[in-house]
């Protein structure tokens, strides 16, 4: 199911987008984080949901996926440990023109998540095309080469 995709680099304002995070494990814990202090309405729909985004300012419903659960959300994010399900929730949102994140492919979705640095200066954002490792790693070094610049 994965092919070749082209990634375009922007920033979005999320401020009161509704946006929905299907899954409840620790992956779904730090998409919900970033979402909330960009904030997004989240609305997190799982049968099992960790104790730590239970106390976030998220909207929960302990329960599984239905299809209408997409109904007039600006992102999706496929965030289950079931890649069978994540992918017909991919398909559903493109189906819809909604943006998808998806949790478990580096390609098949129409939004990726970036490793970020935020700033007084720069607002920077970091894909290393799908995998998260190596974002981090460079969004580290980035961070020193910035502060040392300063000095």
């Amino acid at each position: 199911m994965e092919s070749k995709k082209s990634f375009f680099p922007l920033f979005i304002d999320l401020t009161n987008k509704s946006c929905l995070v299907v899954g409840g494990g620790n992956i779904a814990a730090r998409k919900i984080k970033s979402l909330v202090d960009y904030g997004a309405r989240v609305i997190v729909i799982a049968p099992f949901i960790l104790p730590e985004i239970l106390e976030l300012d998220v909207e929960i419903e302990k329960r599984d996926f239905k299809a209408g659960d997409i109904k007039d959300k600006f992102l999706v994010v496929a965030a289950t440990n079931d890649e069978k399900l994540n992918e017909m929730i991919v398909d559903l949102c493109e189906d819809n023109n909604i943006l998808v994140n998806n949790i478990t492919s580096k390609v098949y979705m129409s939004a990726r998540f970036t490793a970020h640095i935020d700033s007084d200066d720069y607002q920077i954002a970091i894909s290393a095309k799908g995998n998260p490792r190596e974002s981090v790693k460079l969004k580290k070094e980035l961070i020193e080469y910035l502060k040392n610049r300063k000095d």
